[in-house]
């Protein structure tokens, strides 16, 4: 009896070694080659070996998808209220339909994020906030740059003068950012669909006919 006890005890601090040697090669692996590691990780789980799962980086991984799908929404976004501010304050420029075209397809993408991950809508007020913060910076560069300024210091001027010049709050709807209502899962975007200045420019540029 004792023997067996004994042997029991041998083999489970055999296993318990080994067990320990194996998240640690599997840790090792998450920094060095994280592809491998979420094989190894998925086989390991479908094999219902989960004395091998690396539960640490996995559980932050698992963690961190919200996270991931979050951030490209509000990068899709972002870019969407850039172009929009381009448009509605640089009405002269040449790329109005190309900035037009871009946000079409940006729209799409944002509209894919909440498809797929229809919990994210009740943080879309959230988000938002983050995109516009995000996309005016964007917008004021870039329009500073569209003044052709010969020097640093007066890309530093044409910056603030717009820095000063568009609003400091939102003054576009979700709706009019996104192209549809994200909370009607039957919508898309509707290529129609434009912030009420911004569809003036549009119309008088391209000649199109836009709701405004």
């Amino acid at each position: 009896m004792i023997a067996y006890n004994a042997g029991m005890a041998a083999t489970l601090t055999r296993e318990l070694a080994a067990g320990a040697v194996g998240k640690t090669r599997a840790r090792e692996l998450y920094d060095e080659d994280p592809w491998s590691w979420s094989r190894q990780q998925v086989a390991a789980m479908r094999r219902r070996d989960f004395g091998a799962v690396d539960w640490e980086n996995v559980i932050e991984e698992i963690g961190d998808v919200a996270g991931r799908d979050e951030d490209a929404w509000v990068s899709y976004c972002k870019n969407v209220i850039s172009h929009l501010l381009k448009i509605h304050h640089s009405p002269k420029s040449p790329d109005l339909n190309h900035w037009r075209k871009e946000i079409g397809d940006w729209r799409g993408e944002m509209q894919g994020k909440l498809d797929r991950n229809p919990g994210m809508n009740g943080k879309l007020p959230e988000l938002l906030d983050g995109a516009w913060r995000r996309g005016r910076e964007i917008a004021v560069r870039k329009l500073a740059e569209h003044g052709s300024p010969e020097n640093p210091a007066d890309e530093r001027r044409l910056r603030r003068a717009w820095g000063s010049r568009l609003p400091m709050d939102c003054p576009y709807a979700l709706e009019e950012i996104a192209g549809y209502d994200p909370s009607d899962k039957d919508a898309a975007p509707d290529p129609d669909v434009w912030p009420a200045p911004v569809a003036l420019v549009l119309n008088e540029a391209l000649g199109t006919d836009y709701p405004a």
